[in-house]
């Protein structure tokens, strides 16, 4: 690439579409800092954010490839996206090879009941703070365990990753009301 000159996305995605492997050397340098951060931030070493981007790297050409591919964002911002969400599949199979420390649900007992139906009522009064989308969202995730394409289609979302998009922006409002109205010391005790 000595000498070229940089491709702007929808160059760089043509390149791509016509096969060009240095469109793919440009995609993958071009994100390699922000995904490294990213990883290293994550629990992830320099090799596994290498990982992370050869993989999204392939997922974008396969992508693009596709006739119906259409970018609606900032081709850094897809492959970040994609690149998270590598990463965070990684992660959670990873902790499912872990030993599973199941002393908490061993000491839940009919005692214990009050203080679940309490957290319950507490997570559904600041769920109310939300806007409807946003409850009726992160109520069918969380309490009717659908999935991301189930979501999308009962809400009328264009896709899954709509979906996915706007329950992370919903559980983050979420968490930022938990935390204007409670401390950890409220749930763990002195």
């Amino acid at each position: 690439m000595l000498g070229r000159k940089k491709r702007n996305d929808l160059e760089l995605i043509e390149a791509i579409k016509s096969g060009d492997r240095n469109a793919l050397i440009q995609l993958y340098k071009d994100n390699f800092m922000s995904i490294r951060t990213y990883v290293i931030n994550n629990s992830g070493t320099n090799d596994d954010a290498e990982d992370i981007l050869q993989d999204a790297t392939i997922v974008v050409w396969e992508k693009v490839k596709n006739s119906e591919f259409v970018l609606q964002s900032k081709l850094s911002t897809y492959v970040f996206a994609i690149c998270k969400n590598l990463w965070l599949k990684r992660l959670k199979k990873n902790s499912r090879m872990s030993v599973i420390d199941d002393s908490f649900s061993e000491n839940l007992t009919e005692d214990s009941q009050p203080f679940m139906n309490q957290n319950h009522q507490i997570v559904m009064k600041m769920m109310d703070t939300l806007g409807e989308k946003c409850r009726d969202i992160l109520h069918l995730f969380y309490f009717e365990s659908l999935d991301m394409a189930s979501i999308a289609k009962q809400l009328n979302y264009n896709n899954a990753d709509t979906v996915k998009a706007k329950k992370h922006q919903c559980f983050k409002q979420l968490q930022a009301e938990f935390l204007l109205q409670y401390k950890k010391s409220d749930f763990l005790g002195n």
